[in-house]
């Protein structure tokens, strides 16, 4: 975790001296108080690690600046300092959230050894809690694709894994930016490390604020405690910034902050947080026309593309559909001759997640092992046949993409929500495309 920092409280004036003396020798950034109120004061403004706390204080005693210290920071590890007669009370602190206690007189290499395993102890903590959300995330994922532009495209992904640069990653709805990213992720040397999502577009401005960047109790309504955002979450690992382009313009300029210093602030609080992760962002949108536009912050822009990968649609490496489809297609099926005449001719408007969705539901509708093309063609959302098809390839895409949605919000009966999920947009995106192609509910 870098330096520990400290805080000391103690009313001993010349023993707290020698502390914190002692404690900057061996490295440690430490602060310290005479006091509990004023060493409330700090701990409103500054985070530490470890707290060392002397039972006995004047007015407000150790005890009591133990309770106060774990509502305003939970995390800290804190020590108590025992005199005489004070065992059960130091028991008393153990029950209520203290790492350890020393009795005094006490040695101070004996302080130290304590100090290190708290350390050790709140970074064991943290890792564990990294480590769940590693273990959900299951990293045996699979890119597939054999067209040489997708082969370069891993080979480049490889090479710039182990980098701490900023890689921005364009493509399409439904191209598989999320997989190029846990790649870059899970082909470094932060495999072992969070990968943290959260989609730009999905969440309203102040609630992306909150889920990115955290926020403290009673900071707006509804905040009824602390929360950690997901740029600590992420911390040591990458956080993968989905639907960039959606972003709202004030919540840009905190990010290129974050990107430039690691540092940020929790939505209602005035203390500064740093954190060490590699930001990965992923957009559908042309990042250069929104700039042109006044829509994504030219410096924004730059600051993340310092590597970009263009991940090309479905329709431009159709060599890698037969190898797409048997990965998706299970329980022993097949897809007729017609079923696959028909794949091959459809122009994937969705791309490989609309290929994975179709040859799911023909999985599922199929009577026998083979899955016809009827099968995939009775799909809630696109009902084509072949003639469709080949209408399809003759119209642009503009158009093919209006009818898509169109088609997708008739079969959902107008349910915004579930038709952005099933288009693979944020609702914010599907309201625009609605407006863009003037579509009203029939």
């Amino acid at each position: 975790m870098g330096a520990a920092r400290l805080i000391i409280v103690d009313d001993e004036k010349d023993l707290l001296e020698l502390l914190v003396n002692r404690l900057k020798r061996k490295g440690y950034d430490v602060d310290f108080a005479e006091n509990a109120e004023d060493a409330i004061s700090l701990l409103q403004n500054q985070f530490y690690d470890i707290a060392i706390y002397d039972i006995r204080l004047p007015k407000m005693d150790g005890i009591t600046l133990l309770k106060e210290t774990k509502k305003i920071q939970p995390e800290i590890q804190v020590l108590m300092l025992t005199g005489h007669g004070t065992i059960e009370t130091a028991i008393e602190a153990m029950k209520l959230g203290a790492f350890d206690y020393l009795a005094k007189p006490y040695n101070l290499t004996e302080l130290e050894i304590a100090i290190t395993k708290a350390v050790e102890n709140k970074t064991l903590i943290e890792k564990n809690d990294s480590m769940r959300k590693i273990i959900k995330q299951h990293n045996s994922f699979q890119i597939i694709g054999k067209n040489p532009h997708f082969k370069a495209l891993l080979e480049l992904t490889e090479r710039v894994a182990n980098s701490d640069v900023p890689v921005l990653i364009e493509g399409e709805s439904g191209t598989g930016k999320e997989l190029f990213a846990k790649a870059l992720h899970y082909w470094s040397n932060r495999a072992e490390e969070p990968f943290v999502a959260i989609n730009s577009g999905a969440l309203p401005e102040q609630l992306l604020e909150s889920e990115l960047f955290g926020h403290v109790k009673g900071a707006f309504t509804g905040a009824n405690q602390d929360k950690k955002g997901l740029v600590e979450a992420a911390n040591g690992g990458t956080l993968f910034l989905d639907e960039l382009g959606e972003m709202p313009l004030v919540l840009q300029v905190k990010l290129l902050r974050f990107l430039e210093t690691g540092e940020f602030r929790r939505v209602g609080d005035v203390r500064e947080r740093k954190v060490h992760v590699r930001t990965v962002g992923a957009t559908n949108r042309h990042l250069e026309k929104e700039v042109a536009n006044g829509n994504f912050r030219e410096d924004l822009y730059y600051r993340l593309n310092v590597v970009r990968l263009t991940i090309p649609p479905l329709r431009e490496r159709k060599e890698d559909l037969t190898l797409l489809i048997h990965h998706f297609v299970k329980n022993g099926k097949t897809l007729s001759p017609e079923a696959m005449a028909t794949l091959q001719k459809y122009h994937f408007p969705g791309n490989v997640r609309e290929l994975h969705h179709l040859l799911e539901r023909g999985v599922l509708l199929s009577k026998g092992d083979t899955i016809e093309a009827d099968d995939l063609l009775l799909a809630n959302v696109q009902k084509v046949n072949l003639k469709d098809v080949t209408t399809y390839q003759l119209c642009t895409l503009e158009q093919l993409e209006k009818e898509h949605i169109e088609k997708v919000l008739s079969e959902v009966e107008w349910n915004k929500t579930k038709a952005a999920n099933v288009l693979g947009v944020s609702v914010r995106n599907l309201y625009r495309k609605i407006e863009q192609y003037q579509l009203k509910e029939k």
